[in-house]
């Protein structure tokens, strides 16, 4: 439990460290080819800390009952729906312009990072 927890806070910090050097590099224009290389790494280690992530959410998932797992699925829907519906009006309202299928992935995201993401962070009880 232990070796879990710090292996995640370890993965946190080098994903905050990471955005906020990516953030100051692009920020200030910095256009080396060695802070190229660190924006292409910082992408990948971005994807594959997504995987990780999704695989411990997984697995994690696999361990809860029915009824657990139905109400984390009706969370899903109802944050999506919501969020969608408000995205779509600010959408509307502000730029008058009609929403494309694409623009659903963010209120997607935010949504399954809502109902799921304490899978994540915490071993369940075998």
């Amino acid at each position: 439990m232990k070796k879990f927890i710090s292996l995640n806070l370890i993965f946190m910090i080098v994903l905050l460290a990471g955005t906020a050097l990516t953030i100051f590099i692009i920020y200030k224009d910095i256009d080396t080819s060695l802070s190229l290389k660190f924006i292409i790494g910082y992408v990948i280690y971005l994807l594959l800390y997504g995987l990780y992530s999704l695989f411990w959410v997984i697995a994690n998932t696999r361990k809860l009952n029915w009824i657990q797992i139905r109400q984390r699925f009706f969370t899903f829907i109802i944050w999506f729906i919501t969020l969608s519906a408000l995205h779509y009006l600010l959408s509307y309202f502000f730029r008058r312009s009609v929403m494309d299928v694409w623009d659903l992935g963010i209120p997607f995201g935010v949504s399954f990072g809502l109902a799921y993401s304490d899978l994540m962070f915490r071993k369940m009880k075998e």
